[in-house]
């Protein structure tokens, strides 16, 4: 059989159309790695330049003296007024304006009221306040408004905690408590920003205070509904995945290191299995979707069979080539990742490890690269087998590589719908069909599966049943198939 299986590794190599797709795949992780780059270096920055010209044109339509435009005027102003002072720093990525939209837009607001006598202060007490404002911002003290906000948290969260002292009543104390919590939350973000220096803007680690905002407000809501909300397994399924985003989160805030950027390379490596999945079934569908059939395409399978070897034998030496083809199509897609994300973004990037989180001891795990990408394709290989497996059968069922491959891939386009029919109508019996069970990555870590009630064990079993079904009447085929006509 080792023979066997030398010819048919032999006779791939030679093939041209899976060379053709390598370079098609190593074309897009170069793309997406540089994309990403470019993405990074912008950081979500736009130029206000157009909004400028826009405001500018609106107010030169209007007129202010008019009563029914003069309100109109007057936020176009308002909103000009911003612009210019966030484009006075840069662009709309910088911390300044963050700060800007956050707390600034009630000086600029105060200050263009005053100039029309729309508020009670002087033009001189808004401008100075103005200035003040301003003054902040030029000097690049993120620091103050950081502190000026945790002031006035505190200041609140005292008087809520004075105020939870004084109360009975149920429901309003249930309120309080509430309030209290988010106060609570401001303050260890606003704490963490001072602590980590992590300015005001739209990075990553901006991003993680976000999340984790809303994780930690997401859980609090969970927790604290009734039982009968906590048994909805699609709430519990977003309980589960708060709880890991607020503790991915706070690991990197605390350790000011970017384990949940999927942007970088090291993020597409980790996630090669989604970035990437496409370029792996195909690569392997053509190959166990034509292994067979070309054969007879060929008229080639007369010479195979008049070799010393069963037809049994013959057929599992294919199979188990589509599987040695299998392993070598992801290593060889990690590996081109690898070093173009390393070209491309930087060697250094591999040095963090990949982080999760357990659900079932609710800490945070740092896993090696390697030992994590084992985990993933362990856990994803039942997709890529079954997937493999159709395709060998169609080919040697039907001796028809275009049917064989146009079939397996509508099967795995097909496999998302299938679930999405089943979560929204709650069918219960979908899942005794493959795709629910495909993907063991579902049961990593502590997490919960698709379906709810799904097993390791269940799925396991069900794939069998399913690789069987697809296997025995294969061999069976083979094993009688006439080739005198060939």
């Amino acid at each position: 059989m080792i023979n066997l299986i030398k010819n048919e590794l032999i006779k791939i190599s030679k093939k041209k159309s899976i060379y053709i797709t390598l370079a098609i795949t190593l074309v897009f992780i170069i793309a997406c790695n540089i994309i990403y780059k470019l993405n990074a270096n912008d950081s979500y920055g736009y130029d206000l330049s157009a909004d400028i010209n826009y405001y500018e044109n609106q107010l030169k339509s209007l007129n202010v003296e008019e009563p029914s435009e003069r309100e109109t005027y007057i936020n176009y102003e308002i909103e000009l007024e911003t612009a210019k002072l966030i484009q006075k720093y840069g662009n709309s990525n910088t911390w300044q304006a963050n700060v800007i939209y956050s707390y600034g837009r009630p000086y600029i607001e105060n200050k263009v009221y005053a100039k029309y006598g729309k508020i009670g202060q002087s033009m001189e007490q808004t401008n100075q306040e103005y200035q003040e404002f301003v003054s902040k911002l030029d000097s690049g003290d993120w620091q103050y408004f950081a502190n000026e906000e945790l002031k006035r948290v505190n200041q609140n969260l005292e008087e809520q905690k004075t105020a939870k002292e004084n109360t009975q009543d149920v429901a309003l104390l249930a309120n309080i408590e509430g309030q209290i919590y988010n106060y609570e939350l401001e303050k260890q973000i606003l704490e963490w920003r001072l602590e980590k220096d992590i300015p005001y803007g739209y990075d990553y680690f901006n991003q993680c205070l976000d999340e984790y905002r809303m994780a930690k407000t997401s859980i609090r809501d969970y927790e604290n509904s009734s039982s009968q909300q906590k048994e909805d397994y699609t709430a519990k399924q977003e309980y589960y995945t708060n709880l890991e985003m607020a503790a991915i989160s706070e690991y990197d805030i605390e350790n000011k290191t970017t384990s949940g950027l999927t942007s970088d390379a090291r993020g597409l490596l980790l996630g090669s299995f989604s970035q990437f999945e496409l370029f792996i079934i195909i690569m392997i569908i053509m190959v166990a979707g034509s292994i067979v059939s070309e054969e007879f395409s060929k008229g080639t399978v007369k010479l195979l069979l008049i070799k010393p070897y069963k037809r049994t034998v013959i057929l599992a030496s294919k199979l188990i080539t589509c599987l040695i083809m299998l392993i070598i199509i992801i290593v060889s897609i990690l590996l081109m990742q690898f070093i173009v994300g390393g070209i491309v973004q930087g060697f250094d990037q591999f040095n963090t490890p990949a982080v999760v989180y357990d659900h079932t001891t609710n800490e945070v795990q740092e896993i090696s690269i390697i030992s994590y990408l084992a985990m993933q394709a362990l856990g994803k290989l039942p997709i890529y087998i079954a997937l493999m497996t159709l395709a060998f059968a169609l080919s040697t069922i039907f001796s028809n590589t275009a049917l064989a491959i146009a079939i397996t891939l509508l099967g795995y386009m097909g496999a998302p719908f299938v679930t999405m029919i089943g979560l929204e109508f709650n069918l219960d019996w979908i899942r005794y069909f493959i795709t629910p069970n495909w993907d063991f990555t579902q049961f990593f870590f502590g997490s919960l599966p698709a379906y709810e009630g799904l097993m390791p064990i269940f799925s396991a079993v069900i794939v069998a049943i399913y690789m069987i079904i697809m296997l025995i009447p294969t061999f069976v085929i083979f094993k009688k198939k006439n080739i005198k006509n060939i």
